[in-house]
């Protein structure tokens, strides 16, 4: 109920009122940034929302997966190049500006998948040619340009490239795909990406990640703990270590929290094993308050960013408790334990298994 500079609330309230209310369809997720999905309501009418954009939401259908990415980064040229949305995404996802790729577009043609969208693929003649003749398609594609954008070396190679321009995807085999194993290649990157996305995909279960019996290395990252070792409970799920705070026009500033950086112990170490390697030789012990915390943030995990944002970090500066106006459900801490183990997942897999996009020519 706050005016602002193109923003009349009063008016917009009286109106959207006078209609009938809010509608059910209007309550939709929304990726605001990396890992942290939230609801949205969307309203077509006013300026309820300063740009609803809907052009971009009628491509925002189930089934179709994105890329956020722009045209360069600022200085994060050797930090991963795109993050990976299946919802309606902010403006600032990855890069203030940042654009929407996705694998399909909404169309009035005759594509239709199985929730009876129309659909077609959202290529080029020239890229439809090449997966023709590859004999692979537009979801293949997507996830080998995912693997490629992740992938520490391209990102190394190219970060004076990535500075000033577009990334340019090396393709096995363009543009005809004849070349000997250009199949191969594209397949197996294609699969790396799609690991990629569902770790990157939040709401996404990931064997040995956060579904089923999870791997020996997961179950030792970023456990929730506090100082007398008893269970949590009551005021230690306020989030109240300094990690956030509203600066001007109410936006949300990050803070220095609380970390402790140590030693990993004995059974940390053995747990871990050779993801020791990836993840760094220290860890943290990353606070809520004086007396929780979560034990065992690798140092690489703790400051994994995407798109120059310090994940981890950033996800605490939205949930301090003067700013989120309440303690942290159980729930939310555990998320913050998951959304940790997928950070340490998806080192391992893009630092000890690079997908083959490094050893190709730009193309």
């Amino acid at each position: 109920m706050k005016p602002l500079k193109y923003f009349d609330a009063v008016a917009t309230r009286e109106a959207l009122l006078s209609r009938g209310g809010p509608t059910q369809k209007g309550f939709i997720r929304y990726t605001y940034r990396p890992f942290d999905t939230r609801w949205l309501y969307w309203e077509a009418d006013t300026k309820l929302l300063n740009d609803k954009r809907a052009e971009y939401l009628s491509h925002v259908f189930d089934d179709n997966i994105w890329l956020s990415a722009a045209k360069h980064l600022r200085k994060h040229a050797k930090e991963p190049q795109a993050c990976f949305a299946r919802h309606l995404s902010s403006l600032h996802l990855i890069e203030r500006g940042a654009n929407m790729f996705p694998a399909w577009l909404r169309d009035d043609g005759l594509g239709i998948n199985g929730n009876g969208i129309q659909r077609r693929t959202n290529l080029s003649p020239a890229a439809k040619r090449y997966i023709e003749r590859l004999g692979t398609n537009v979801e293949d594609m997507f996830h080998h340009i995912l693997a490629v954008l992740h992938d520490p070396a391209y990102c190394e190679a190219n970060a004076d490239a990535l500075r000033m321009e577009w990334p340019r995807i090396p393709l096995p085999g363009w543009p005809d795909g004849k070349a000997e194993g250009a199949a191969d290649a594209l397949a197996q990157s294609a699969a790396r990406g799609r690991e990629l996305a569902r770790l990157l995909d939040p709401e996404a279960p990931v064997p040995g990640v956060t579904d089923g019996e999870l791997r020996p290395e997961i179950t030792a990252i970023a456990v929730p703990s506090t100082g007398d070792e008893h269970n949590m409970t009551g005021d230690d799920f306020a989030l109240t270590s300094g990690w956030g705070h509203y600066g001007s026009g109410d936006a949300v500033m990050p803070g220095q929290g609380r970390i402790v950086e140590r030693e990993y112990t004995a059974d940390e170490r053995a747990a871990l094993g050779e993801a020791i390697s990836v993840l760094g030789e220290k860890t943290l012990d990353v606070y809520l308050n004086d007396r929780a915390f979560w034990r065992n943030v690798p140092a690489a995990i703790w400051g994994y960013k995407l798109g120059g944002y310090q994940v981890l970090k950033k996800w605490l500066s939205y949930r301090e408790r003067d700013v989120l106006g309440r303690a942290l459900l159980p729930e939310e801490v555990l998320y913050f334990a998951e959304m940790a183990r997928r950070i340490g997942r998806i080192l391992v897999t893009t630092w000890s298994n690079p997908p083959e996009s490094k050893r190709l020519p730009d193309g």
